[in-house]
């Protein structure tokens, strides 16, 4: 009987590991929209593949602070069958994103077995499709990830869920001073000395590799030496291309160039006193950098000494000065140097009997 008993467990669990190796696990339908991304269902498997960026402010596509940025999203169809009716809904969790859009389905139609799709949802001002936009926040710090979660369904309402990062780069435009030009002084020879009023045009550079964007500057200065600074308001330097430089323009002196800023330098200014000029730029993302620049408050550069002189009046009309004579002279002076002298006074002092 103990015999009989055996054989009977002996081909029961025989029937029982011949049945199980005809069923495919592996391959079951699986159809839990919990599922893990990229879940196989009806031979369809959907995800994430790849992006890039369509559009961003300073156009060197890469995600910065402060930026919108329109990117062109692809999905991909991993599996062995055509998924019909593709569509895809995206959101994100970041405090650094905002306007994020569009939060409806975007339709990617038909993916076949083993290819990608994008699709656009709208277009750029340049006429470029994208899929998503947003606008990253003034705040954000550099390398921040930026999670993207996706929703994908197809025709039979299988669902699947994907998700990718965008990294928030550090800010790739690179603003300072580069150089300036004497637009006016009073005595026309564009060169700095003291008790002048001094025009400058100043101009910034961008030394990244990106477009900056409303470009503005607040200069000032610390010198005891100077007074009526101006402007003390920002300076509109508009977009600098990378590599370029551009010149502040806050106003014109008639018959001569554009001017940044102005102020008169001191009549107790010693000669070779350097006047410091403090730099504060921003961009349209309230990025800021810091630079400076020195002036030189020269020497005078005019020599004035005593030319010539004719007699206007003399007593007996002869041109000579005699003994009792009431004598009226004219004195000429004479500049020998390469600048105008300005408003310029003498006194004569008799200096013998």
């Amino acid at each position: 009987m103990k015999i009989i008993t055996i054989i009977f467990y002996v081909i029961l669990y025989s029937l029982f590991f011949t049945a199980c190796e005809k069923i495919d696990f592996l391959n079951l339908k699986r159809n839990n929209p919990l599922d893990e991304k990229g879940n196989m269902q009806d031979g369809i498997s959907l995800k994430f593949n790849s992006y890039f960026v369509v559009y961003d402010n300073n156009h060197n596509d890469i995600i910065n602070k402060g930026e919108t940025v329109y990117l062109y999203v692809y999905i991909k169809n991993n599996g062995s069958s055509t998924a019909n009716a593709v569509k895809a809904t995206f959101s994100t969790t970041s405090s650094y994103a905002s306007g994020f859009s569009p939060t409806t389905q975007v339709d990617y139609g038909d993916i076949p077995a083993g290819e990608m799709r994008g699709y656009g949802s709208g277009r750029t001002n340049y006429d470029d499709y994208y899929t998503i936009k947003f606008t990253v926040s003034n705040t954000t710090p550099a390398n921040t990830k930026i999670p993207i979660n996706i929703s994908i369904t197809d025709r039979r309402d299988n669902i699947w869920t994907s998700s990718f990062e965008v990294t928030v780069e550090g800010t790739s435009e690179n603003l300072g001073y580069h150089s300036y030009t004497v637009v006016y002084d009073n005595n026309h020879n564009d060169i700095i000395n003291k008790g002048e009023t001094i025009y400058l045009s100043v101009y910034l550079k961008n030394n990244g590799s990106s477009t900056a964007n409303a470009i503005k500057a607040t200069f000032s200065t610390t010198s005891s030496y100077i007074s009526g600074f101006s402007p003390i308001t920002q300076v509109s330097y508009g977009n600098i291309l990378a590599g370029n430089i551009q010149i502040g323009r806050t106003g014109h002196i008639p018959n001569y160039d554009y001017y940044t800023i102005t102020f008169t330098v001191s009549n107790t200014t010693p000669a070779n006193t350097k006047i410091p000029v403090n730099i504060s730029i921003t961009d349209e993302r309230d990025n800021i950098w810091t630079s400076s620049f020195e002036v030189t408050v020269e020497g005078t550069s005019e020599n004035l000494g005593y030319h010539s002189h004719t007699i206007v009046y003399d007593n007996n009309h002869n041109d000579i000065i005699n003994k009792g004579e009431t004598i009226y002279l004219s004195v000429y002076l004479e500049n020998n140097s390469s600048s105008t002298a300005n408003a310029v006074e003498t006194t004569l002092v008799r200096t013998g009997d």
